[in-house]
């Protein structure tokens, strides 16, 4: 028989010898182990991919999840309105003209104010009907169909937001009212493609915003969403700096019209000194008879400019602040 002894944090087994038929053991002490200093790990350096880029007006937050039910996510603009509490029941629309002859009581006994939700449902999806049906008769079309969809879903929408019950649903509730949109979907995607002239009616008179299936579904990552905050960012940084450079252009034009007109001067005198055709347009109107000359500027400062004519390849040197000179 083997025993163990724990001395210093160590764990030690020895077997001295046998006596009387059991075995003896004397437990080995050994020095306890210090425990050796591990180098701290030096935290992991985040560059531009980090949550925040507040220095640059950067911040990016993960949108808040949308549950597929509700009226934002199933494309519906406008809630259930519930019918008038006058109205008689559904059961007897077809016979509403009989009841004038009742009397007061009975005729409020017949009307929605002592129906239950049921029939209160029956007489808005009977009224939804009748809105988009094609004839009389017409009760199970492709749009009365979708009609009928939209009804039970708005209100299935309308009791989980705005009621007490509603607001404990069970996975049953979720479950089977995702189901119906999922249906009314699928539906809306087959009139569309056969009829869409009678699908833009429909989704206009019941109110729906259709979205069709992505070609790509691509997850929202903090990786890719701040790849395109920091490409806007950029375009706004470059869209300022343009403006700026812009405007400092444009607080300069006096100066650069000054300027111009000196050496347009400058290259007209000393051109009639060496008794050449003038090719520069002087700013009062006056030409000379040489043609079209071309004025530029090299990095350095030091213009050139070609003159036509007999002096063809004659080049007057001068130091000019600006860049490049178009001169006609």
């Amino acid at each position: 028989m083997a025993l163990r002894a724990v001395v210093g944090g160590v764990v030690r087994r020895g077997l001295v010898g046998v006596g009387g038929g059991r075995a003896v053991v004397a437990p080995t002490l050994l020095p306890a182990v210090t425990a050796v200093p591990q180098p701290q790990c030096q935290p992991a350096r985040q560059y531009a991919m980090r949550q925040e880029l507040t220095e640059h007006g950067i911040m990016w937050r993960r949108p808040q999840r949308v549950d597929s039910w509700r009226p934002a996510k199933s494309g519906d603009l406008s809630a259930c309105v519930d019918p008038q509490d006058s109205r008689v029941k559904a059961k007897l629309q077809v016979v509403k003209e009989a009841l004038d002859g009742v009397d007061d009581i009975t005729r409020q006994l017949l009307t929605l104010q002592f129906g239950t939700k049921a029939e209160k449902m029956k007489v808005s999806r009977y009224d939804s009907m009748r809105d988009i049906q094609r004839h009389q008769y017409d009760t199970g079309s492709l749009e009365v169909t979708i009609a009928m969809l939209t009804v039970r879903i708005r209100k299935a929408q309308q009791e989980l937001q705005d009621t007490k019950r509603g607001k404990r649903h069970t996975v049953r509730q979720r479950v089977a009212l995702n189901e119906r949109i999922a249906r009314r979907k699928k539906l809306l995607k087959h009139l569309r493609r056969m009829d869409y002239k009678r699908f833009e009616w429909l989704i206009h008179k019941l109110d729906i915003l259709y979205r069709p299936p992505p070609r790509y579904v691509r997850w929202v990552t903090r990786k890719i969403s701040l790849r395109k905050l920091v490409h806007e960012h950029g375009r706004q940084v470059q869209v300022e700096r343009l403006r700026e450079y812009k405007e400092e252009l444009e607080g300069q034009t006096a100066v650069f019209i000054k300027e111009k007109e000196q050496t347009l001067r400058w290259i007209a005198n000393t051109e009639k000194e060496l008794g050449l055709p003038v090719s520069v347009q002087l700013p009062g109107g006056v030409r000379g008879e040489g043609g079209v000359g071309v004025l530029w500027c090299s990095g350095s400062g030091v213009a050139s400019v070609l003159l036509p004519g007999p002096a063809h390849g004659l080049q007057l040197m001068c130091c000019l602040s600006q860049n490049e000179y178009n001169i006609t």
